[in-house]
Order: C-alpha cells, then structure tokens, then sequence
C-alpha cells in the first residue's frame, strides 16, 4: 500500500490504476445488479422467492411473462383481492396490479403491455375504477420508465440505478429479518396485498383516519375538470373501444360513507358525484363493457368491520364484490339505473353526516 501512494510513481501508473479500479468497481456493480435482477428485467428471481413489491418497477415482468388471461386493475382499493378467489369467481388465471396512488395514465399503460404481450389470450379485464384516479394526468410509472423500454441504451439506467439498489437492499432485509408486514410478499395469491395478520379494521380505524383527516384538511383528490377531460376521453374509454374482442369489467369500488361525508364537509361531493353519473353515462353505451356501481349501497358503505381507514376495505368485503360482480347484482344498465344510484348516494350522505358527527364526539371522548 506504501508503493502504491508513493511519489515515485509516474503518472501513467496512476491512471491505469485508477482506470483499473473504477472499472472493477463499475463491473461488480453492474453484474452484481445483473445476478440479483431485483426487478427482473432479465429473469424470474434464482437466488430467492418471487417477491411482490415496488409495483411500478416489477409490472413489466408481470405482465409480459406472468401466465394469464385476465387481469384485474386498479388502484389501492384492489389490494385486498386474491388471486385465487378472481380465478375461482371467473374461471380463470389472473394477475392483479393493485397501484397505490394510479392515476388512469397508470392503468392504460398497464393495459397497453398486457394487451400487446397476451394478444388475443387476455380475454378478461377488471377494473377498479376509483373515480379520484381520473383527477390527475401525471403517472407514476415514469420514475421507472427505462423498464418500460426494451431499448439497449437504457440498460446502464436499471444496472446503476438508486432504485434498483434500493431495492436490492430490501430484499436482503427481507430474506434476513422478516416482519408481520413483508411476511406475504412472496405470496403469488396475495399479489401487492397489504391485508396481513394483525392488521386493525372497524370503527377505531376509521374514525382514526376521520380525525387525522380533518386535523391536516386531507381531502381525496376533488374533481379537475380538465384532468377528468384528459384521462377520461384519452386514456380511458379508447382502451374499451380500441379493444372489442375483450370483455370488462369495471366497477366503482365501494369507500365507506364517511369518505362522502368528509367529501361534503369540504364542500367537494357535489362535483365528485356529478363526476361518477358522467363517468358511468359513458361506460354504459360500451357493448364489451359490464358496469356496477357499489359506492351507494349501505351493505358495503355503512360497514365499519369492513374498513382500515375511511377507504380502503379487507378480504371479507373483497370476496364479496367478486360474487356479486359474477352474479349480476349491482349492475348498472341505463341512464335510468345512474340517476337511481346518485339519488341513493345523496340519500345516504344526508342520512349519516349527523351520525358522522356524533361518531366524532363519541371518539373524542374515548
């Protein structure tokens, strides 16, 4: 070590070692990235389990490689489904990309690998449609959109990305010191599920979530008439159109009535249920497309036992979307059938903004 930083080298010495070094550096990292593949660009996963996790990074492996012919879409509200209750409800092989926060440009872009890596073997689409996701123009998957490319020039992106080494670390923590929380990533059934053991639903929960809302003025994502535009005549309803031979189904997934009740106390409901009758009006003249509605029903949005916060339901309700989704009940057919379920909703807004109330004092007390 002493010769090595000793005056008496020449300066060509110093730069072959310093090349020399950087290069072994650079060429670890990249085939340290290449064996790993925390995002499985290359392959499916060989020194551990198939992880389910960083959606955005991981969908394109998904859908170009996973075995499927029919996908389930939509934001968190799709969390809690599992895999093995969509195929036996369906008759079917199913994925589920279940993206916090997807904004419509999210889901069409999923939709758009699937459709062009399964052709004509994706027969079945369900889409959670959370009316807040059509709102926002921007997407999520663009932080990750050198996986999105099967373009050579971008590989040095994924093999020296923060990202990607990020998410090597987690896995190693994963595999090392495991916790109730990641315990189901491995979990093909649970698929980017978050209903893990322990974890508390009910009226605490949600009232929990009322007062932390109003506390920080937290509202869902109020109506953008001109985002709503955008994703709704651009993204959206050309997906439906452009694809006749596949069949959707798409549903307005049920929030608890507090979501409405708060939606109302920021004087936001009116525009949010306006957007839904607009949406729906829409949806109902598609012929590959089968509609419903459950966000006026009281057996799902009066449910406490059902929710984690003001939003976001369990298995228990998710199983039972999935049977009345087979059935037929819910559905909604005509303009007639939309004009109903906006009357139900106001009726039921109306019907709990004083129990929303009460319930407040009541956990104030507690």
């Amino acid at each position: 070590m002493k010769n090595i930083f000793s005056k008496e080298i020449s300066p060509r010495k110093w730069c072959f070692f310093t090349i020399t070094v950087s290069a072994v550096i650079i060429f670890g990292a990249a085939l340290l990235v290449y064996i790993v593949d925390p995002h499985y660009r290359y392959r499916r996963p060989f020194l551990y389990k198939m992880a389910y996790y960083e959606l955005y990074a991981t969908a394109p492996h998904i859908l170009k490689n996973e075995s499927y012919d029919c996908l389930m879409l939509g934001s968190s509200m799709t969390r809690n489904f599992f895999i093995n209750d969509i195929d036996s409800t369906f008759g079917c092989k199913s994925v589920k990309l279940s993206a916090s926060g997807a904004t419509t440009a999210d889901l069409r872009k999923f939709f758009d690998i699937a459709s062009e890596s399964k052709g004509d073997s994706l027969r079945c689409v369900i889409l959670s449609l959370d009316i807040y996701s059509l709102n926002k123009t921007d997407n999520h998957y663009s932080e990750f959109q050198y996986l999105y490319r099967d373009d050579l020039k971008e590989e040095y992106r994924y093999l020296f990305s923060r990202q990607t080494f990020s998410s090597m670390l987690y896995l190693i923590k994963c595999k090392t010191r495991p916790r109730r929380e990641r315990k189901y990533i491995n979990d093909r059934n649970r698929m980017f599920a978050t209903d893990y053991e322990g974890k508390p639903y009910g009226w605490n929960a949600v009232m929990e979530d009322v007062f932390l809302n109003e506390r920080i003025h937290n509202t869902q994502t109020p109506y953008n008439p001109e985002a709503h535009k955008e994703s709704l005549y651009e993204m959206l309803l050309p997906m439906f159109d452009n694809h006749p031979q596949i069949k959707f189904i798409v549903y307005l997934p049920p929030y608890h009535i507090y979501t409405y009740c708060q939606s109302e106390l920021f004087h936001e409901a009116e525009d949010l249920i306006r957007q839904r009758s607009i949406v729906m009006g829409e949806l109902v003249k598609r012929k590959n497309v089968t509609l419903y509605d459950f966000q006026a029903d009281p057996k799902y949005v009066e449910n406490f036992d059902f929710y984690s916060d003001i939003e976001h339901f369990n298995n228990t309700a998710a199983k039972e979307i999935l049977k009345d989704l087979k059935s037929g009940n819910r559905k909604i057919s005509s303009s007639e059938d939309i004009r109903k379920n906006e009357q139900k909703l106001r009726a039921l807004i109306k019907k709990n903004m004083p129990v929303y109330h009460s319930h407040k004092e009541q956990f104030k007390r507690r």
